[in-house]
């Protein structure tokens, strides 16, 4: 059983007066607006610390801390019926969270790229038009080549321009996907929001330091608690020191710098050491941080997973196991990437059972059931009823659209699983555990290719099914999902609120979608093309994967083996077996570890969380809940201070246009 000491941070207060209200709105939507014209900029052109780049935005909790240690300090001396109170803050903060990722992996870093590739990508040494695309329907391409070109390699100096005309027709037809994908998240996280905040009361620990930040402060006193803490400010001036040296030698290199990471690959040279590469050590401050509010179970299955994982490649190599990469997935390693599907199916369906009375009610008020007036959905993000038609509305949608482009039944109702899998499991991780981010270790084709072979099925289809997948669901580290249940959680306490903050997120969402869809655009056309950036990987190799894989597959078929199948099974029965130990015996290992072992995430982050539970489990074990509450104050420093220095060397880099990164990119 987790103890007290283990629970991260909650805020508990009687109910306040509403958050909603117009000035609050005003100021979350500006901000959220401002970011998301500034986010492509700064991430793929200067390459500073994204912006948003996890499920912790730094842009969204830097707005809330200066509207809290300097708007309202400054309010609360002078005029303290002006001062912002909990509710307020708390809303400026869900709106720039929930649109924080719309200018970057949470929509338009691949949904753009991924329309414009087939184009700029094919020519005539790899044909891929004549082996992928060629077949796929004209309403799904950009029909001006020379547009599509222009997008990764730009235009000629002096002719720049974005060319509307070109993206109009696929722009449209590719946004209807994205709405249906919008509207299944939005339905999704309102079925989940009653089960997982008051049913089964997740810890939401990503949640914490904003809750504490939007505490009014004592009596006489203009800061919250936290902001007049001298150990809070000790962690704070250490991260700062560290950023400032480091930043100043990236501008000057002549100036030493300190050492953060330390990369293992020239240690392991030789076979079979060599192939449990990547290994890297990373200290992130706020990782350490965030680490320290979470569960020790969580803590310890993360780093200790991530670690076992390695061991499986070594055994592996000693016996000479084929271990190939994955496909379509984040994850370093098919074999995982199948063990960890089977453990989200597991997953899910728990979810789902635990859900089931909750599930019912839903039905029963949606269908107007005989018990529908007993059941209230007054502070749900959207009403049961809407919830049911938004689930059927959205899956059909995205369904009727892959059959449009290709696709068969069988391969669409796998592709909507994964959708579900994606949505449900990475929610779970962010509002159950806390990670900072997780992105997809498996897709679709994953499954399919190693299992059953891509033999029957089209290969326009397989490339579609790739290339919409990548394109919502791969890189899942600013997913919306999770954020709306983090807005959800901050209006806990008021259910009034909860309706009204459903539509000031519409508003900053269709607002941001604009404003990112414009940024986005204008970023490559109007500085040389994608190819010149300072992110490949956004324009150059995540559309590539579709094409090489369908390439690939049209000239040599790729067989299922039947080993692949124990994978998916044995990743189903791990997790089933955690998920049962936690439950029956209150003991165990936590599932979310062996769900995100080999990903890009753990692969950046572990090091920091064993370093984060380390330092837990010492203070807890010689200062008990006393030491534990002792030292918070210094752990969300740490977090602060990577924010700050995060937003000022942000600003650094756009004025010298040399990019200092603070967070993992």
């Amino acid at each position: 059983m987790t103890r007290a000491a283990d629970a991260p941070v909650s805020v508990s207060e009687p109910a306040q007066q509403t958050g909603v209200t117009f000035r609050a709105v005003l100021i979350g939507i500006v901000f959220a607006l401002l970011l998301c014209a500034f986010t492509p900029y700064n991430d793929f052109k200067i390459a500073a610390t994204y912006i948003a780049g996890t499920q912790f935005p730094i842009g969204a909790v830097f707005v809330e801390l200066l509207l809290v240690g300097v708007v309202n300090v400054l309010l609360r001396r002078f005029n303290p019926r002006a001062a912002f109170n909990k509710g307020e803050l708390l809303t400026v903060w869900s709106l720039i969270l929930v649109a924080s990722g719309l200018p970057s992996s949470g929509m338009m870093r691949y949904f753009l790229p991924h329309i414009a590739a087939p184009h700029y990508m094919s020519d005539t040494t790899n044909n891929w038009e004549s082996k992928v695309w060629a077949t796929i329907p004209e309403w799904m391409k950009i029909t001006d080549t020379e547009a599509a070109v222009a997008f990764a390699k730009g235009y000629p100096r002096g002719s720049e321009r974005i060319p509307w005309e070109a993206w109009a027709s696929p722009l449209f037809f590719w946004s209807i996907l994205a709405f249906f994908f919008l509207l299944a998240t939005f339905s999704i996280a309102s079925l989940l929001r009653k089960q997982w905040i008051e049913n089964e009361k997740f810890s939401f620990p990503l949640v914490a330091l904003p809750l504490l930040l939007a505490e009014d402060p004592e009596p006489g006193r203009f800061a919250p608690p936290l902001l007049r803490s001298s150990l809070f400010w000790l962690a704070v001036a250490s991260v700062t020191t560290l950023h400032t040296i480091r930043g100043l030698h990236v501008l000057y290199p002549s100036i030493p710098d300190i050492t953060i990471h330390w990369d293992m690959w020239g240690s392991f040279t030789t076979a079979p050491l060599n192939q449990v590469n990547p290994i890297d050590y990373w200290i992130y401050p706020l990782v350490i941080g965030i680490s320290y509010l979470l569960s020790a179970e969580v803590c310890f299955s993360l780093w200790f997973f991530h670690l076992f994982y390695k061991g499986e490649i070594l055994i592996g190599a000693l016996y000479n196991f084929d271990m190939p990469g994955a496909m379509a997935g984040y994850s370093y390693k098919q074999f995982h990437s199948l063990e960890s599907f089977g453990g989200g199916v597991a997953l899910l369906l728990w979810t789902a059972w635990s859900a089931r009375r909750h599930i019912a009610d839903v039905w029963e008020k949606a269908t107007n059931g005989p018990r529908a007036r007993e059941i209230d959905d007054s502070s749900e993000l959207i009403g049961y009823r809407g919830t049911l038609f938004g689930l059927i509305i959205s899956y059909v949608g995205i369904g009727v659209f892959l059959y449009a482009a290709g696709l068969n039944l069988v391969l669409i109702l796998l592709s909507l699983l994964t959708l579900t899998l994606a949505l449900v499991v990475i929610s779970w991780v962010v509002c159950q555990a806390g990670l900072l981010f997780m992105a997809q270790p498996y897709g679709t084709v994953d499954v399919l290719a190693t299992t059953v072979g891509t033999g029957p099925f089209k290969v326009p289809a397989l490339y579609t099914l790739f290339r919409w997948e990548n394109m919502f669901i791969f890189d899942t580290r600013e997913m919306l999902a999770p954020s709306l249940l983090e807005a959800a959680k901050t209006a806990e306490d008021r259910p009034k609120d909860t309706r009204k903050l459903l539509w000031a997120i519409i508003l900053v969402i269709a607002l941001g979608w604009v404003v990112s869809l414009y940024a986005s655009l204008w970023l490559p056309y109007m500085n040389g093309g994608g190819y010149s950036l300072n992110n490949l990987f956004t324009y150059r190799w995540s559309p590539e994967k579709p094409l090489g894989f369908a390439a690939g597959i049209a000239s040599v078929p790729k067989k299922g083996d039947i080993s692949n199948w124990f994978h998916l099974f044995g990743g189903f029965g791990g997790v089933l077996f955690m998920l049962l130990a936690r439950a029956r015996l209150s003991a165990g290992l936590h599932p979310i570890g062996f769900l995100c072992a080999s990903v890009y995430s753990m692969h950046m982050l572990w090091f920091s969380i064993f370093i984060g539970w380390l330092g837990k489990s010492l203070i807890q074990r010689y200062g008990g809940m006393k030491g534990y509450l002792g030292a918070l104050p210094f752990f969300l420093g740490l977090i602060l201070g990577d924010v700050i220095n995060a937003m000022v060397w942000i600003l650094i880099g756009n004025l010298t246009n040399v990019g200092y990164s603070v967070m993992p990119g």
